[in-house]
């Protein structure tokens, strides 16, 4: 019989580590508390920055380079299995400094691009304007910034990808239980057993299989508290505003610092971000959408004619030393962990759900796991709270 395998989280890793396991014949079931594909994954604007698999070192590089190189395969296939365009695009990327600090970062950013022989290439400013004609205002109240291009950017339609992959892997047989809240994860020498309670049904559920992965985003450390695992991932609340205007106003991902303006095919025009370190916190604040604005107006000045549609905002999952957490929990044996991808989920997806899934069915990893290990960030305590 093949291999049973639980997955606890249905954001954009849950469904990819769903689709690409059950593509080598593993019956995988996934659990959701809510509708899959509708908490952080659905919140991000879908930024993919450049990466170069042949030229990474590093674990973390290596596992961007690997994601950059699935993702027009990825894309590609899901389209052809789903008839769902997930956005994907090879845009480009302009990145702006107009302050001391993002001038610095800028320097190192582009030294590290170089080193990874990324394309980029430092644009004057009328070239600037004349490629990017909403942006003209503001190269002329701006004359001591510096444009950076990256034609390696790009950009994929978040909620369209996960509608993809969702239809991807009920297509292949995946099992998706939502409005599933777990409750616990508990492990014996024959298999595990995942219980919860269907919010919707008002009754409580037991899933058994051969192993588990919980890959819940910020709510990782909520379920694996159940399993004793002293969790190191912190929910970082992100807010971003939606313009509609007739035709883009970029024709790639404009940057800023840790703030972006992205528009799609349709028109829309996505601005964003922040990092409250604000706990559990869901929503938007004045406040918060009021800077956004501001930005907003200073670099593109049209957007202040264009309809607001809407704001939003999602919990990014960030761990204490930045890299996420891909591998075996720790003393277990059936237990895994994909989770604290902070504002990088979407992006490393596919590499993730590729090297677990090489990981739980004994295949030699495309990228090593040591630096993602779940082991080095947490450890396993007996029931008083003692370390073992």
């Amino acid at each position: 019989m093949n291999q049973q395998i639980i997955i606890v989280g249905g954001g954009a890793i849950g469904l990819s580590l769903a689709w690409e396991l059950s593509k080598r014949d593993r019956a995988v079931t996934l659990l959701d508390q809510q509708e899959v594909g509708r908490a952080t994954s659905w919140a991000a604007v879908g930024i993919l920055p450049p990466a170069n698999l042949a030229t990474a070192i590093d674990s973390i590089d290596r596992l961007r380079g690997l994601s950059h190189e699935l993702y027009p395969h990825w894309s590609n296939q899901l389209q052809q299995i789903t008839s769902i365009d997930p956005g994907y695009r090879v845009c480009g990327g302009w990145y702006l400094a107009d302050r001391p600090g993002e001038r610095a970062s800028m320097v190192g950013l582009t030294e590290y691009w170089n080193e990874m022989a990324i394309a980029c290439t430092r644009v004057d400013l009328p070239t600037l304007a004349q490629r990017e004609p909403a942006m003209k205002d503001w190269t002329l109240r701006s004359p001591k910034a510096s444009a950076w291009w990256t034609p390696e950017e790009c950009q994929i339609r978040s909620p369209d990808f996960l509608k993809a992959l969702k239809a991807a892997c009920l297509g292949s047989g995946v099992q998706i239980v939502e409005h599933f809240d777990v409750s616990d994860v508990v492990e014996s020498k024959s298999g595990v057993e995942v219980i919860g309670r269907h919010s919707q049904l008002n009754s409580t559920g037991t899933f058994k299989a051969d192993a588990a992965v919980v890959s819940a985003g910020p709510w990782t450390g909520q379920i694996a508290s159940s399993l004793r695992l002293d969790q190191s991932i912190v929910p970082i609340r992100g807010q971003v505003i939606l313009f509609k205007t007739d035709q883009p106003l970029f024709r790639a991902v404009v940057n800023v610092g840790n703030r972006y303006l992205v528009s799609r095919d349709d028109g829309c025009t996505l601005v964003g971000s922040c990092e409250e370190e604000v706990g559990w916190q869901p929503g938007t604040t004045d406040p918060m959408l009021d800077s956004l604005r501001e930005f907003a107006f200073d670099v593109c000045p049209a957007l202040r004619q264009a309809p607001e549609v809407r704001s939003w905002s999602g919990l990014r999952p960030m761990t204490f030393d930045g890299f996420p957490m891909i591998g075996r929990v720790p003393d277990s044996d059936r237990l895994y962990v994909a989770s604290g991808h902070y504002r990088s989920g979407l992006h490393l997806a596919p590499a993730t759900a590729v090297v677990l899934s090489d990981f739980i069915t004994d295949v030699s990893p495309a990228i090593q796991l040591e630096n993602f290990s779940v082991g080095k960030q947490q450890t396993k305590t007996l029931g008083d709270g003692a370390p073992i």
